[in-house]
């Protein structure tokens, strides 16, 4: 049956009837594989690799929110990541999820393998009052300029029929198919399938990089495609109508061959100038401020890029006068600068957040 975008589309079943081991991707994912094995190399030498990822994270949970037109700032999501959820500004919670739910299913991965378990439980961190279930009801994917139908994903009763087989595919064992083509793949369909009523999208990009750590082509959730997504967000969607409009599979998987590549060669720059920024920061406080000086504390000003005296005690567990006394010390000296806003106290690592944005 021809493609209607407002008819629930039947969705062919995995691996796609056209050939994913084409020569014409060679190019591609050997310039990916290369840059994403240098900054597998580079993530691991990293003195406390999930410290610097941290910040990185929230980066990325930002630009796969944008994507989805949740927008905020670098600086509204540290500060509301210091409050209680029910005073955090709306789109800065859904960023802040989105880093829970990378580090969660990073830490679930060590155990279970890519499945509805995990998945669901995504699902369920990026958006808790969605129960962690499948939908049950028919959804659409209209443009939202004109308001106009663009794709009527699969009808509910197909879903776990259809997941069931995406998972078989995402885990199958067999060396024929290079882990980055089926990455692209498993990416194309899972966002064809559509199996929740909201966060598709967010839940998808989080797979991709769940895939390259299960593949062992990175040992750190470290990529962040969802900046060139961000990017290229027309030409995304247009590839994406592609492969369910015309089959157009080898045009979807070279965008995100491209995607790998260009986005490792980024973050491991990022994660380069965190290092120096860390190291350079860490040497500058033992030898200005020794009486205060330690390793703890260096790594929360990274960990937590706007902190305040009650967080920093509560991290390094000392009293929140003395917390206060050490902010104060190296705002002084000029690592942190302060702000007032409302009734707290924010001190903010502002040669890190240069970095980050």
């Amino acid at each position: 049956m021809s493609f209607v975008a407002t008819y629930p589309f039947e969705l062919p079943l995995l691996p796609p009837p056209v050939g994913l081991k084409n020569p014409l991707f060679f190019d591609g994912i050997l310039k990916a594989r290369t840059e994403l094995a240098e900054l597998n190399g580079y993530s691991l030498s990293l003195p406390n690799p999930l410290l610097l990822l941290s910040p990185a994270i929230v980066k990325e949970s930002m630009a796969s929110s944008e994507i989805e037109n949740i927008h905020t700032t670098l600086v509204e999501a540290f500060q509301n990541q210091l409050f209680p959820e029910w005073e955090q500004r709306e789109a800065d919670k859904e960023v802040l999820r989105y880093r829970e739910a990378v580090l969660w299913s990073f830490q679930q991965l060590q155990e279970i393998p890519i499945s509805t378990r995990l998945i669901l439980g995504i699902q369920e961190k990026l958006i808790p009052s969605s129960g962690g279930h499948y939908r049950k009801q028919q959804n659409k994917i209209e443009n939202t300029t004109a308001k106009e139908v663009v794709y009527t994903p699969p009808i509910a009763s197909q879903i776990p029929h259809l997941m069931s087989n995406w998972e078989n595919f995402v885990n199958q064992e067999d060396d024929s198919i290079d882990p980055l083509i089926r990455c692209a793949t498993a990416h194309y369909q899972f966002e064809a399938i559509h199996p929740f009523l909201d966060g598709n999208g967010r839940t998808g990009r989080i797979l991709i990089v769940l895939q390259l750590v299960q593949n062992k082509i990175l040992n750190l959730p470290v990529l962040y495609v969802s900046g060139f997504i961000n990017k290229n967000r027309n030409k995304y969607y247009q590839l994406l109508r592609g492969v369910t409009r015309e089959k157009d599979w080898n045009s979807f998987i070279l965008f995100l061959l491209d995607a790998f590549y260009q986005q490792a060669k980024e973050t491991k720059g990022l994660l380069l100038k965190l290092r120096m920024l860390y190291e350079g920061m860490r040497e500058e406080i033992k030898a200005k401020l020794p009486k205060i000086y330690s390793g703890d504390l260096v790594e929360q000003l990274f960990s937590f890029p706007i902190i305040t005296p009650v967080k920093l005690g509560d991290r390094l567990n000392i009293h929140y006068t003395t917390a206060t006394r050490h902010l104060k010390a190296l705002t002084q000296e000029g690592f942190l600068r302060n702000r007032k806003f409302g009734k707290y106290q924010f001190y903010i690592n502002e040669k890190l957040m240069k970095v980050l944005e």
